[in-house]
């Protein structure tokens, strides 16, 4: 009986080879999907990982105004640590972008090579490898730099930037505009002695090696001796040379004061004297006065009235000088607790840091920035490595990818799973005679569901076989991994190809196929050998369902939907499935151009600079912001959230703000990140000083570009404990005449606008893939179901074909009545579906610092409409050929 079975099998396949092979494309396109994403995520991530290790990445860095002295260094080093200069330099190349200068390294961030070698001589260098992309250079072109032509050597990457941003605080990376050129000690030399250059950027790159911590570095390198005058930073000498004024001029007012309080005292003491002297010539006087004869009793009366009023002006001139000594004792008091304060709250105690920055806290390092100025006496910036946008920040890029395709592969499988058995149960329902008569032959049941579960699992098995080859080839790992590359600085890595991958492509479609079809076979196999000879069917519910219409067309079609109720909800759900990924890659297109337009359309002004040391009075034609970095948490990542200070009749930005420390208004990228509304608490961070500010969100306003909240700007001053006059950036129509000395940096609206650009560009592959792989699924399982739903009613059809109905006239029965199914579920399922992936998308891009605006256009929908029915109708025509081939003989041959 076996042996029957098995030559069977060769039968089926043959006659429903179509129908299998659909499958298997399924299965393929699927395990495609999941295999190539997940794997290239892997990739990334263990490349990333195994690049830094290799090439020494950095535990931190921080960054100095002088350089640490021998005898610095040497401490640091004592403690088993490995420290090495990464100082740098800014230049402008020929055609107007940034390359930051750095000598080759040796001991930590080494550079690796994509081709060529290290720089060795003057006149020689090593380009990073993104920049080189975007300028299309190779090893032996050339390449003009701050007025020096370099002969390009060799093309590298390195461990701390991986993700190259200009500036902590960039939100997108423009290799176009920026880039690294790494030079021989020489060559780095002429740099430095070159008046025409920029300052040196002084930063210190280290390696803890376990022997310490970031704390413990940090604390030993604010204890070392600094003498701020060697700083030849003019601006920051300004910035100790205003301190201290305010000081003296506090110290010499208290020294004036006292000094009056002594000469008050002084002349008190004086008229306490002469009192003195007065009270005793009075008391002369009334003695003598007293010997007089009796008739001076009057003027002795006098006298002694002028002597008791001197004694009491002696008196009170003792006490006035007792006063004045007090007030003078106070003050003197007062003076020395002065200066013990001016001491302690102006005390130039300065360490020689810039910048501190931890592995585990620096910004270039996989993550959301934490870049923060701190007092004069501690340091500029400290960032942990887990959240530097440098190191890692492709890996971080590509996590969510790694579990959304899993996650994908989940609900693919449950559909393939729901297909497959509609297939298996249409085939018994065909073959209940043969079965029935195998059965009544002596067949076990166990042999029967063997035989009806080979195929089905053998396609599976092989489907996700084809998948797994295809996803972990080229044209799979290799394709997922051109946005990566497109985007980071990264080597070529080698594809990993993980054990769970595996066993989950090629082991799980077809463990689901059997245990779902042993499932289902079971339950058809469990009718009597007599019922299934007869085919008899159970009358579904269907039957009992009255159709009030008197179109015999309509009645019939609609009794047919009912019939084929299976079928319809496997298109439904295919449908439904095919337009969470088509409206994943629709919003993903959304987002990307909206942040695009939106940033461009609310960058008003034409100049943007960030200052380090700004100038007491605002510039001619500058408007005058106080800008302050603060962090909100969400799904694991912290991103940056702006703070801004601004006058309420700003003419760059349309937005009222509130008076009161705690009223921001926020802007509508923070309502659509983090779901905030008027009235509400809004939480941020300030990473520098741990401290939570809790502000009340006052009013929203339409600026889009960016994570941004404004407050009234004296508001934010008192706040924050600056001046009444502090800002620290400059808003203009027009470029300022400001001295580069006091800027951190300087945006230009056609940086922004060309950064704003960049995602769209980078997306667009992964954006087409999701589109077409949509497509090809939901024509697939609508052709296999509607197919599935013809042969099922092939004896109906040969029937209505023995009355005399036409093909054309079969096609309205059997297929048009599928045309109301899937334009009612379109009509449904499309706004489900943009609803449903509205509220997930923010899962895929958790480390983005940017809104969540998906809205698109309404014709949008209308087109996916229109692509849906337009599917539909081309499938139903290549249908209509498999109604002409269905005879009235089929009648006969299905007779009891």
């Amino acid at each position: 009986m076996n042996r029957v079975l098995r030559k069977r099998l060769g039968r089926e396949l043959k006659t429903n080879f179509a129908r299998y092979l659909a499958l298997v494309l399924l299965i393929v396109m699927g395990m495609y999907i999941i295999v190539s994403v997940v794997a290239s995520a892997d990739t990334i991530i263990d490349g990333t990982a195994e690049h830094g290790k290799q090439n020494k990445v950095e535990d931190g860095q921080f960054g100095v105004f002088i350089p640490l002295t021998d005898e610095q260094e040497k401490e640091i080093t004592d403690k088993g640590i490995t420290l090495e200069q990464h100082f740098s330099i800014d230049v402008t190349a020929k055609d107007g972008s940034k390359l930051r200068v750095f000598r080759k390294r040796n001991d930590i961030d080494l550079i690796e090579l994509d081709s060529g070698r290290l720089a060795e001589k003057k006149g020689e260098a090593v380009v990073e490898k993104r920049y080189s992309e975007e300028h299309s250079l190779s090893v032996g072109d050339k390449l003009t730099a701050g007025g020096v032509e370099f002969e390009i050597v060799g093309i590298g990457t390195t461990p701390d930037y991986d993700t190259p941003f200009e500036n902590f605080s960039d939100t997108a990376v423009s290799s176009k505009g920026f880039g690294l050129l790494f030079v021989s000690d020489d060559q780095y030399d002429y740099f430095k002695n070159d008046s025409e250059q920029k300052a040196e950027d002084l930063c210190y790159a280290y390696r803890l090696n376990g022997k310490a911590t970031d704390d413990k570095l940090k604390e030993m390198i604010e204890d070392f001796d600094f003498d701020y005058k060697k700083v030849t930073d003019k601006y920051y000498l300004e910035t100790i040379k205003d301190v201290l004024k305010q000081r003296d001029d506090i110290s010499n007012g208290i020294d004036k004061l006292y000094d009056e309080s002594q000469t008050l005292k002084d002349g008190v003491k004086d008229l306490s004297e002469g009192a003195d002297a007065l009270y005793d010539a009075m008391g002369g006087l009334y003695e003598g006065a007293k010997a007089l004869p009796e008739g001076a009793n009057a003027i002795t009366a006098g006298v002694k009235a002028a002597y008791d009023g001197s004694k009491d002006l002696s008196e009170g001139a003792r006490s006035a000088y007792s006063g004045a000594e007090s007030l003078a004792n106070g003050i003197d008091s007062f003076k020395k607790q002065a200066d013990e304060l001016l001491d302690e709250v102006f005390t130039i105690d300065l360490d020689n840091l810039t910048m501190f920055v931890k592995k585990g806290d620096n910004v270039r390092i996989a993550g959301a920035a934490e870049v923060f100025t701190i007092d004069l006496d501690n340091l500029t910036m400290f960032v942990k490595k887990g959240d530097n946008v440098r190191i890692a920040g492709a890996a971080g890029d590509v996590v969510m990818n790694k579990y959304a395709g899993l996650g994908v592969g989940v609900i693919l499988m449950a559909l393939l799973t729901y297909v497959i058995s509609v297939f298996v149960i249409h085939q018994i329902q065909r073959e209940s005679s043969v079965i029935g008569a195998l059965y009544a032959l002596g067949a076990k049941k166990k042999d029967l569901i063997r035989h009806y579960v080979t195929l089905p699992t053998i396609v599976a098995f092989v489907g996700g076989i084809i998948g797994a080859v295809i996803g972990f080839s080229p044209v799979g790992i290799n394709y997922q991994l051109l946005d990566s590359y497109a985007y980071s600085s990264l080597p070529d890595f080698t594809p990993v190809y993980p054990l769970y991958l595996i066993i989950y492509s090629v082991v799980m479609p077809p463990v689901v196929s059997f245990i779902v079809n042993t499932l289902v076979i079971n339950k058809r196999l469990s009718q009597t050998a007599l019922s299934l000879i007869r085919n008899e069917q159970k009358t579904g519910h269907y039957s009992r369902v009255k159709i009030k219409s008197r179109n015999f067309i309509r009645r019939f079609q609609i009794r047919q939907m009912l019939r084929e109720m299976r079928t319809g909800i496997t298109v439904l759900l295919s449908m439904m499935f095919s337009l969470f990924i088509l409206m994943l890659g629709v919003d993903c297109y959304y987002l990307c151009e909206n942040v695009r337009k939106d940033t461009i359309n609310d960058t008003k002004y034409e100049y943007m600079y960030t200052l380090k040391y700004p100038e007491e009075s605002v510039p001619e034609g500058g408007e005058a912001c106080f800008v302050k970095t603060l962090s909100k948490e969400q799904l694991g990542y912290n991103l940056d959230v702006t703070v801004m200070g601004m006058d309420s009749d700003n003419k760059y930005y349309d937005v009222k703000t509130h008076k009161g420390k705690s009223f921001i208004t926020v802007s509508q990228s923070v309502v659509e990140r983090y779901g905030v509304a008027k009235g509400d608490k809004f939480i941020l961070t300030d990473n520098a000083t741990s401290m939570d500010y809790a502000f009340t969100v006052e009013d929203i306003c339409d600026e889009r570009g960016g994570l941004m909240v404004f407050m009234d700007i004296d508001s934010m001053r008192e706040l924050f404990g600056e001046s009444d006059t502090y800002y620290n950036c400059l808003l203009s129509d027009k470029k300022l005449d400001i001295d580069e000395g006091r800027l951190y940096s300087t945006t230009t609206k056609s940086d922004i606008e060309r950064s704003a650009a960049v995602f769209t560009d980078l997306m667009m592959s992964m954006i087409v893939m999701l589109i077409a792989v949509a497509v090809i699924i939901f024509c697939s399982v609508m052709f296999l179901m509607l197919n599935v739903t013809i042969e099922r009613a092939s004896f109906g059809i040969s029937l209505v074909k023995v009355f005399g109905y036409k093909t054309k006239d079969v096609k309205k029965l059997y297929l048009n009545g599928n045309a109301i199914i899937i334009t009612l579920g379109a009509l449904i399922e499309i706004p489900l579906s943009k609803m449903f992936m509205d509220k997930v998308f923010p899962v895929f891009i958790p480390n983005v610092t940017s809104g969540i605006n998906l809205s698109f256009p309404w014709y949008a929908y209308v087109i996916i409409f229109a692509g849906v029915m337009t599917t539909y109708f081309i499938i139903t025509s290549i249908l209509v050929r498999k109604l002409g081939k269905i005879t009235p003989a089929e009648v006969l041959k299905n007779r009891e």
